[in-house]
This record gives structure tokens, sequence and C-alpha cells, in this order.
């Protein structure tokens, strides 16, 4: 029970590991992904967004914490669905 909300097709673990392998790798994977860099462009217009999209790179645990922001959390769903793809 329980696990990862975000888990989606990376089977719990990090959002942001795709399908297994290296985190940050699937990070720049994303990043040449278009629809995620329009959305890295929105967050970059704010610094609070954009810390808050560092961290939750760094931690997806940091995502639950930001997701309830009215400011932050619109950003992150759109970011996560870019990446899911």
């Amino acid at each position: 029970g329980g696990g990862n909300p975000f888990g989606g097709a990376a089977g719990g673990g990090n959002p942001f590991g795709g399908m297994g392998g290296n985190p940050m790798e699937a990070a720049q994977k994303a990043m040449s992904n278009p629809k995620v860099q329009a959305v890295m462009a929105k967050a970059q217009q704010n610094p609070k967004v954009m810390k808050a999209v560092q961290e939750s790179m760094g931690n997806p645990a940091n995502m639950m914490k930001y997701m309830s922001d009215p400011e932050v959390g619109p950003i992150l769903k759109e970011l996560q669905e870019a990446m899911m793809g």
C-alpha cells in the first residue's frame, strides 16, 4: 500500500526515473522534449517555482509538499505530465 503516487510507469521510485536507469539521464532526455522545455521555460520565470522543480527533481518526496502550493503545484503537474509523455 501507499508508495509514490507519482510513480506511474516508473513502477514507484523516482517519477523522473522514467523506465529505470539513471535519473539524470532521464532528466536530460526529458529536457529534449519540447513540452518539457515549454514548462521549464514557464518555471524559470518564477524563482520560487524553479526552486521547487529543482528540489523535486533531486528528491521526489519534495514534490508532495509543493503540489498543494497554488503557484507551484500546477507547473509541477504539467511538468510531470509532459515527462510521462
